[in-house]
């Protein structure tokens, strides 16, 4: 059944899997600004090695209350940076209606719950995880590169929200892997983002490449790994949840994934070399703090938030 989907933060992410939603047949409509006259005029596109497509006259308004004068809708999907869940309520606000559920694809391990705060009460909540290559090209398109599945997790676990999670992209090219465990999810996606988003920062700005074939930069990648997976077991057992995250398959899969990558520049790598805000408590630091919490000892996810917190800050 055709959903209706607003999304909130159409840059690169946000904009590649709104676009997937449209092309299996939703009502989707964006919130845009940097793009907004472009795609005006010459519609929205995507380069994909999984299908090119274009939006041709896609639903595009610069206000969330201008996008929302087209009528309710069924899911939000946020696309934003961590960053910017301040302005969830003025952003996503104006959008929610009664049976409206919201799936953030954002980084970072609390973001959950940040977000949950800013909602009214009752809504349902997703997590999702995005690990996809995508960035903006030129304005009005999107450059697919690598990659492209959402792991997908419920605020609260409910296996029957889930579900509905897992619906709404049905028919899609959007692989999704439904996740039991948010929390674990969350963690799991620390395990890429805080060594290669860190280490290429820390490196000068590089792409992955420059980290997986350097062998003392890939050795600290596996060290911060395997710290990643000890805080993030310790915070599940704390949690009272029975999952626990394996480390040995989660190192093999990313280490593996991240040298096929080739000269791939992650989100805050390039954040950082364009002199943008870069998401340090989502990924960096609130992980640590966690850790610290629990008396789990991560001296080298502390230095990397340290320095990278010392470059970008």
């Amino acid at each position: 059944m055709p959903q209706r989907v607003a999304v909130v933060g159409a840059g690169a992410v946000g904009g590649y899997f709104g676009m997937r939603l449209a092309e299996a047949g939703h009502d989707v409509r964006f919130l845009m600004r940097r793009d907004y006259e472009a795609v005006k005029a010459g519609g929205l596109h995507l380069s994909s090695h999984l299908g090119d497509m274009s939006l041709d006259s896609p639903t595009i308004e610069r206000t969330p209350e201008a996008l929302a004068s087209h009528g309710p809708v069924d899911w939000v999907l946020v696309g934003l940076k961590a960053t910017a869940i301040p302005d969830i309520p003025k952003l996503v606000g104006p959008l929610l209606s009664e049976g409206t559920r919201v799936l953030a694809i954002m980084n970072g391990l609390t973001v959950d719950d940040e977000i949950a705060a800013q909602l009214p009460e009752g809504t349902s909540l997703f997590g999702g995880l995005g690990f996809i290559g995508v960035i903006r090209g030129e304005l009005g398109r999107i450059l697919h590169q690598e990659f492209g599945a959402i792991n997908l997790g419920h605020h609260g676990d409910d296996p029957d929200e889930l579900q509905r999670g897992v619906d709404l992209f049905a028919g899609s090219k959007v692989e999704i892997r439904p996740e039991p465990s948010l929390l674990r999810a969350r963690w799991e996606k620390l395990c890429w983002n805080i060594p290669f988003n860190g280490l290429c920062v820390i490196a000068g700005g590089v792409p992955v490449d420059q980290v997986i074939e350097e062998p003392p930069l890939y050795d600290a990648a596996y060290e911060i790994i395997r710290e990643i997976v000890d805080a993030g077991n310790a915070d599940l057992e704390a949690h009272g949840e029975t999952v626990r995250i394996d480390g040995p398959r989660i190192a093999n899969q990313f280490l593996t994934q991240t040298l096929g990558m080739g000269a791939y520049r992650p989100s805050t790598v390039i954040d950082y070399n364009e002199g943008r805000p870069l998401e340090l408590e989502a990924i960096f630091r609130q992980p640590v703090q966690r850790a610290s919490e629990l008396g789990v000892g991560v001296p080298m996810m502390s230095m990397v938030a340290s320095l990278v917190g010392k470059l970008g800050g």
